[in-house]
């Protein structure tokens, strides 16, 4: 079954006729509904928005299943709690992200991490983990 569509050119009085299938339409919709779809893009937090907004708070994320909970105080102690491991280490600021160094744990070492504020106080650092606030 095919759909018919008028067009009338502007200066000109004739018109033409545009014949289009049920399938084109159903494209043409869900082309129109992805971009509609697609949420904005977050921007990165500056250094002074995560000094205000993540650090001195206590977070909470899942990761592998498991709650985990996430502490940056002002002291530049990291705390992580979690059901089969806890642990503290050191944190600093480089530029607009947050580099912490563990000790012990199932990844200690040094990883650095930029943050979106996804709204209603919760995070996703770079590595794609949401932080939301406890």
């Amino acid at each position: 079954m095919l759909a018919r569509a008028k067009f009338e050119g502007g200066d000109q009085s004739e018109t033409s006729q545009c014949y289009v299938t049920p399938n084109a339409l159903i494209l043409i919709a869900a082309l129109s509904l992805s971009v509609v779809a697609h949420p904005a893009q977050a921007e990165v937090m500056s250094a002074a928005e995560i000094a205000e907004q993540i650090v001195d708070k206590d977070l909470v994320a899942r990761r592998m299943g498991a709650r985990v909970h996430l502490r940056y105080d002002v002291s530049g102690t990291v705390t992580i709690r979690a059901p089969f491991f806890s642990g503290t280490g050191s944190w600093e600021r480089d530029g607009d992200r947050l580099c912490m160094t563990v000790r012990g744990g199932p990844n200690p070492g040094t990883s650095c991490h930029s943050f979106e504020n996804l709204g209603g106080g919760r995070f996703r650092n770079s590595d794609g983990m949401v932080l939301q606030l406890n």
